[in-house]
């Protein structure tokens, strides 16, 4: 089912000591309905289906994928205000998964009574090749996010992530970065954490939270 939803929401989407090479977008759209909750559907992997790709770059993007939906339970898996979808629970929901991406979001908001729905694709999972102090290849992680009003099966907000670590001397000007890593060379379970947590701050229903 992952495959079929991610079909109709294709959206294509980084030391010695090491900085970073990042390209990060967030916008909002709204305007951002009053919602009891906001869904959370487990990260797709569009391009994981594509005859291009490796098995090998199959098998990373799947275990990012998985990797990336803990994280995701372990940031708002315990708020009442966000419900965090598995891939089984969004079977269920989706009975005719050629319904339509409006009738797809509108399913799962009925389903969970949620207001909104928020979708992340994966597109680049690859893992360090090498040490924390000497990498032949550094980690790299991309992903984008949207987020769906139910209502109106507009995107209120969107957000995008894309990582791949570099030597420091590459990019002095990343010097903060490094430092706040620890001048090392992360896995790709720690850039892809960092990166999402990083987005998941600008989510708008996740800072009302915050503030409150």
């Amino acid at each position: 089912m992952r495959k079929l939803f991610s079909i109709l929401c294709c959206v294509s989407f980084a030391v010695s000591a090491c900085s970073s090479n990042t390209n990060e977008d967030t916008r909002k759209i709204g305007p951002f309905p009053e919602i009891s909750c906001a869904a959370v559907l487990p990260f797709s992997v569009p391009v994981a289906y594509s005859d291009t790709l490796t098995a090998a770059g199959k098998k990373n993007l799947a275990g990012g994928a998985a990797y990336l939906d803990s994280v995701m339970v372990d940031e708002l898996g315990t708020r009442p205000e966000f419900k965090v979808l598995t891939e089984n629970q969004l079977d269920a929901i989706l009975g005719d998964p050629w319904g339509g991406r409006l009738q797809q979001v509108r399913d799962i908001g009925q389903a969970t009574g949620c207001g909104v729905v928020l979708e992340t694709t994966l597109s680049k999972f690859r893992e360090r090749v090498g040490s924390t102090m000497s990498a032949e290849v550094p980690a790299e992680a991309a992903f984008s996010m949207e987020l769906f009003g139910v209502e109106s099966g507009m995107v209120l907000w969107t957000a995008s992530y894309d990582e791949s670590q570099k030597a420091l001397f590459d990019d002095i000007l990343s010097f903060n970065t490094a430092q706040k890593r620890g001048f090392k060379w992360l896995s790709v379970q720690e850039l892809s954490r960092g990166g999402l947590i990083s987005r998941l701050e600008s989510f708008p229903y996740f800072q009302k939270v915050e503030n409150e």
